[in-house]
């Protein structure tokens, strides 16, 4: 079975808050499953949506959403770094990377998908890069960049963070749907 890991992140950082929150997630799709994932997604469109973004469905969609993914055949895994001010966005997103693809390496991944942040990819390649200069495991694995427009899996990455860090702030529990899919894995602050 070849299985693909689907990967985007969310992340919380207010002014005057002591602490941070960062959190990369991946959605782990067998790929013989792919093809009947990305229909039952695109079928969860509302509209002329060619998305599903978390952040920008309405608060009667999220329960619709969060129930179908449940549904799917995935796997879940949620890194989860708390975190000072003082430590940057990217630097946060460098620490959850390699707690996430040794955790994605135990589970025989054997491909990453990015939601490409464009011309921030290469901050991700640099960290796996230097996964692979020192022979760590996990760092061969395939990597690529897609938008999301292009990759409908990637969607489920993008509901999976939201559903979490909308549960982490106390916003609204639609995670309690996928949560049973999901492991958390919370990473240590340097």
């Amino acid at each position: 079975m070849v299985l693909t890991a689907y990967v985007d992140e969310s992340m919380r950082r207010r002014r005057g808050e002591a602490a941070c929150v960062y959190t990369l997630v991946a959605v782990l799709v067998a790929d013989d499953q792919l093809d009947d994932v990305r229909e039952a997604l695109r079928r969860l469109r509302y509209g002329k949506t060619q998305i599903i973004h978390w952040h920008a469905e309405s608060d009667r969609r999220l329960p619709v959403i969060a129930g179908a993914i449940a549904e799917l055949p995935i796997d879940g895994v949620v890194t989860v770094l708390m975190h000072r001010p003082e430590i940057s966005a990217e630097r946060a997103r460098r620490l959850c990377l390699s707690v996430l693809l040794a955790e994605l390496r135990r589970l025989a991944v054997d491909r990453v998908l990015f939601e490409s942040r464009q011309a921030q990819d290469v901050n991700d390649l640099r960290v796996i890069r230097s996964w692979r200069r020192y022979g760590r495991e996990g760092a061969q694995v395939r990597v690529d960049f897609l938008r999301k427009s292009e990759e409908p899996a990637l969607w489920l990455a993008d509901c999976v963070a939201g559903a979490f860090m909308w549960w982490l702030n106390g916003t609204c529990d639609r995670w309690s749907a996928i949560a049973d899919s999901c492991r958390v894995v919370e990473v240590e602050e340097p």
